[in-house]
């Protein structure tokens, strides 16, 4: 009978790939690419939320417009927050990202107060 590896040993070698990482933000990021190319209203919002460093909780997310995107991002509660991280080019450079649109890029450290503390990082590239 095959042994299953449990959840925590497959999040730890995502964590520590970074062949295994790139490959899934490639997969998360190329996606994404064909939502934008799907999308049938420019003011739509596509977005690749990262979830560093074991990309556990990142997914994709469309937003109907600026106004939803932004309100999103907006994490300033008694239980949450959303800690901007200075913009760094290096960070699309990093992963290998090669985009023929303009991207934008927000990083945020996550600060959760009712859980554990976790040193989280959440990336989102919006096309």
């Amino acid at each position: 009978m095959p042994r299953f590896r449990s959840d925590k040993t497959f999040l730890l070698d995502i964590q520590h790939s970074a062949r295994i990482k790139q490959s899934l933000i490639h997969i998360l990021f190329d996606e994404a690419k064909r939502l934008v190319e799907l999308r049938m209203d420019e003011r739509m919002w596509v977005v690749v939320l990262l979830d560093l460093p074991t990309l556990w909780n990142s997914e994709l997310l469309v937003f109907q417009d600026e106004e939803g995107l932004q309100s999103f991002m907006r994490r300033d509660s008694p239980h949450q927050k959303w800690i901007p991280i200075p913009y760094v080019r290096t960070f699309i450079n990093q992963w290998g990202i090669r985009s023929d649109q303009n991207i934008r890029v927000y990083g945020f450290e996550e600060w959760i107060f009712d859980e554990e503390g976790e040193d989280r990082e959440l990336w989102m590239l919006v096309q």
